[in-house]
Parts: C-alpha cells; structure tokens; sequence
C-alpha cells in the first residue's frame, strides 16, 4: 500500500479506543512522489478515504508532494465530489483557484474564530470541508478541531433540559453585515459578497428563498434573521450518533464587532435568549475535547463537517491556510 498511517503528539483516541482523531496518513518511503501519484492514489481510493472520515471524522494527509494551491485543487478535485460554493457564509475571502480554493478566513490575525460548523449558520452547508497548510505560522495559527459526539454527550450529562429544549426549538441566528467587505472583522462579510448580489433587490430575493426575515439599516447594513434552523442532528451516515450541529458557540462568544453583539446573535428558535452558563460551559467542553495540531507545510486535513466542529487560533503572521468545500 502507497500510505501508512503514523501518530502525532496531538492526536487523542477518538469516539471508540481503537480510532485516533485525527487518523494521520502519510506516504510511504518511495512512494507518492508527485502531484500526479497523489492524484491517481486518491482516485483509486476515494472510497476507502470517504469510509476513514466517516469513522474517524477527520483525516491529516503529511509529507505528501503537495506544495501549492495548484496542487491542492488538484487533490479536491481527484476525491471526486461536487464543490460546495461559499454563499451565505460570515468569512471575508478570496478565490485562490477559481471557485474550489481560497483563504480560510482574511480576519485579523490577533482574531480567534470560535467553534463551529462550517455554515450550520445557515440553511444548506457543506458534508466535508479542506484545510491546506500553504505557510505555517511561526507561534501559533493552529486549526483546531472537536469531535461534536463528545461535546453533546458532556451536555446531555450536565443540562439534559438544556438539550431537549433545543431539540424541540430550534435555534435562529442574527447578523448585521456592511453592504461592502470589511476584512477588519471576524464576521466583516458584506450582503453583497454573501449572497454574490449587486443590488437590494437581488439580496432579497436570494433570502426570500432561504426563508430569511431582514431589515435595512442605516449606512446600507443589512440585518438578517435565519429561519428556525436544527441544532443537534443525527449523523446522515451513522443514525447512533448524535451531534452538536451548529453555530451556536462561534455566534454567542463570537459574533462580535463594532455592527454585532454575541449575546444578541443566536436564539432559540422562538426568540428565547440562550443561557449564558449553559453556553459558557459548551464553550469550555469543546476547548477541553480538542485537538490542536501544529501545521506543517503542505498539510491536507479533511474534515467531516456533520461530525467534527473547527476553530482558529491567534498567530504571529506571515501564515497561510486554504480551505474548500464539498457537496
């Protein structure tokens, strides 16, 4: 076989004993040494890989020959799956290679971005999301990620009621975005650049059809309220497995600039404000079950985003991270 599977000083047992997250792969000595082995590897296995996510939740590829954006579109594209285009989301970024790469996030680097889901904010989302280590920082910068399973179990264990008032009501999100990008904020996306619209009229057609309610404000803001939105999901590929599905910390710790306030971001579905102790202790869990790696050039980490919620460090720059979405 071209990969081996190694250990890296982070990593934890996963769900069950005998799972490491993340599993870590790397090419065998002689093996994979160009672009073009990688690609012809992860075609002919594609299936195998998809089965590791589902029971790992998340996949570390190091040490093989990928050493550009290039290269990294190359290996998206050779997994075979639809590209999930990046409308909706909070995230001020820039295309990299067409639509299938860009920057993870073009925040601040003092910024840290809060556990999440990537785009559970929002009606659709993305099944599996890439990250692509492009330039390391020197401190700090890591990416790191929580099995969501494990963040439920410990709240089912402390606010049982907690969780069952969720599961009934639903969560809705609040959000102001500038009507241009402002690359100053964690959350600076514009109206325009999140729904890829030019006018008010197209903004709003796009919500209509999303089940947003909205309202214009001064300066050409706008405030959008998402519909009632699920935030705890069986697992579409293991019905045993419940997850913590959502935005809920990242928008309640997070949601926060000169246009936001965190405590007004998320709700329960019926306008209920969220429990601040309870929310405080999610946040608490989910830095408790994490695991931060230290990134290495040319790192690939695939992610299950059903199964495994993902944050951002601050770091001393220069540090690049790519990412890409998958249907």
């Amino acid at each position: 076989m071209e990969v081996e599977t190694i250990s890296i000083p982070e990593q934890r047992k996963g769900l069950s004993e005998e799972h490491s997250f993340p599993l870590t792969l790397k090419p065998r000595e002689g093996e994979l040494k160009t672009i073009a082995d990688v690609k012809a590897w992860l075609t002919t296995n594609r299936q195998g890989i998809f089965q590791r996510l589902t029971t790992h939740g998340a996949l570390l590829f190091r040490s093989f020959p990928i050493s550009s954006p290039e290269d990294f579109a190359e290996f998206v594209l050779a997994l075979g799956r639809e590209n999930f285009p990046y409308i909706g989301g909070n995230a001020v970024r820039r295309n990299i290679v067409g639509d299938i790469v860009f920057t993870a996030n073009e925040s601040p680097p003092s910024e840290k971005i809060p556990w999440h889901h990537e785009m559970a904010q929002l009606p659709a989302y993305p099944s599996k999301l890439l990250f692509y280590c492009d330039l390391p920082s020197a401190e700090g910068g890591e990416t790191p990620i929580v099995l969501s399973h494990a963040v439920y179990r410990r709240i089912k264990d402390k606010y049982p009621d907690f969780l069952s008032k969720l599961e009934e009501k639903g969560v809705k999100y609040v959000r102001v975005a500038p009507e241009e990008d402002d690359e100053l904020s964690a959350l600076g996306r514009s109206w325009k650049s999140t729904f890829r619209v030019a006018t008010r009229e197209e903004a709003e057609a796009k919500m209509k059809e999303d089940g947003y309610t909205w309202e214009w404000l001064a300066g050409g803001d706008l405030k959008t309220i998402t519909p009632m939105l699920s935030a705890v999901k069986a697992h579409p590929e293991k019905g045993d497995e419940t997850e913590f599905f959502n935005q809920m910390i990242a928008a309640f710790t997070g949601w926060k600039d000169k246009r936001n306030d965190p405590q007004k971001a998320v709700l329960f579905g019926d306008g209920e404000p969220l429990p601040s102790e309870v929310m405080n202790f999610i946040a608490q869990v989910a830095d408790e079950e994490a695991v931060a790696f230290k990134w290495h050039k040319g790192d690939v980490l695939l992610v299950d985003n059903y199964a495994v919620m993902h944050a951002r460090r601050s770091f001393v720059p220069p540090r690049r991270i790519l990412a890409s979405l998958v249907k």
